[in-house]
């Protein structure tokens, strides 16, 4: 019988996989397989896993994770429960139990490990929650909204020994792991600048998402949904663009910069803050209402290193 994957490796997985989507087709690396699913695998070894939000991520991730071998979705929970919606349940197979509260799904003990892909906003408290249930955790990037929520899921994670992963995927491309070889080796000789950009040029690129045809107060908790975000009236926008808007997001420095920083860190083998940063930017394209730059250059400096990134949703 093949070996069922544990806990750690159902989440190591499901990241690399993610990762994939990173790399670009003209690159072509040995990346590690995801196992055949027809692998036989005992009910008693299964990993059974719950997901907190199932949008654009979540839906993603949850297509992706029902294709590991031992591992089985058994339930969910999504704020916007209208029947459009519901259809991204289907892929696992199988009915599986569904709600509105994601606490529902912590309180189960059927459920050993959680997904979490919710907007940034509601990272700290569902992670806190669900290793507070005694679940393991894998997180959509960023890690969280503001440096204090950071701050205490770390300390709830020390708190539990449960294993934690944050979805920052180019830490785990093979393409990031070529670049640490090579870099190890010594093929760049001595570093003295690290530049890089990311940039998109589409509406879609800039979170323009429409809002669902049939989103209405009727079938989206809007009050839960806002959390601990200042409260207003209903926003179909603010719904289906929440990275544009501060309270609900972290922008362009949450949605890529992240990619630029982690996968840096990765590189270089840099587990620490930079010493000095300096940043700037502004709405320059997409006037829209939005609070939060659509360019975002930052200067940071690492172990003695500028490291220049540059981002725009403006450009490519």
């Amino acid at each position: 019988m093949n070996k069922p994957f544990s806990r750690r490796e159902f989440l190591q997985t499901t990241a690399r996989a993610a990762g994939a989507s990173l790399i670009g087709g003209s690159v072509l690396l040995d990346a590690e397989p995801i196992p055949s699913s027809h692998q036989v695998v005992v009910s008693s070894d299964r990993t059974r896993f719950g997901i907190v939000g199932v949008g654009m991520e979540g839906s993603g991730l949850l297509s992706t994770a029902i294709q590991l071998p031992g591992v089985e979705c058994v339930a969910a929970a999504e704020d916007y429960y209208a029947v459009g919606h519901a259809s991204r349940f289907v892929h696992t197979g199988k009915p599986i139990r569904t709600t509105r509260r994601y606490q529902e799904v912590l309180d189960a003990k059927d459920i050993d490990a959680i997904i979490v892909a919710v907007p940034d906003h509601w990272h700290k408290q569902v992670v806190v929650d669900a290793l507070a249930a005694g679940k393991d955790v894998y997180c959509e990037k960023p890690m969280s909204h503001n440096p204090a929520d950071g701050l205490a899921m770390i300390a709830a994670a020390r708190k539990t020994d449960r294993i934690v992963q944050i979805g920052a995927q180019r830490t785990s491309s093979v393409l990031c792991a070529k670049a640490k070889e090579l870099y190890d080796k010594g093929a760049i000789g001595e570093l003295n600048l690290v530049e890089a950009s990311y940039g998109r040029n589409d509406p879609n690129g800039a979170w323009e998402y429409p809002p669902p045809p049939d989103l209405s107060p009727d079938n989206l908790d809007w009050e839960t949904w806002q959390g601990a975000a200042p409260k207003k009236p209903f926003d179909p926008y603010a719904f289906a663009r929440w990275r544009c808007w501060k309270e609900y997001g972290t922008g362009v420095a949450g949605d890529l910069l992240v990619h630029l920083i982690s996968g840096m860190q990765f590189v270089l083998g840099i587990n620490a803050p930079p010493s000095r940063v300096s940043a700037f930017g502004g709405i320059y394209r997409w006037k829209d209402g939005r609070n939060m730059p659509d360019v975002h250059p930052v200067l940071f400096e690492y172990n003695g290193v500028p490291v220049y990134m540059r981002l725009s949703l403006g450009c490519e």
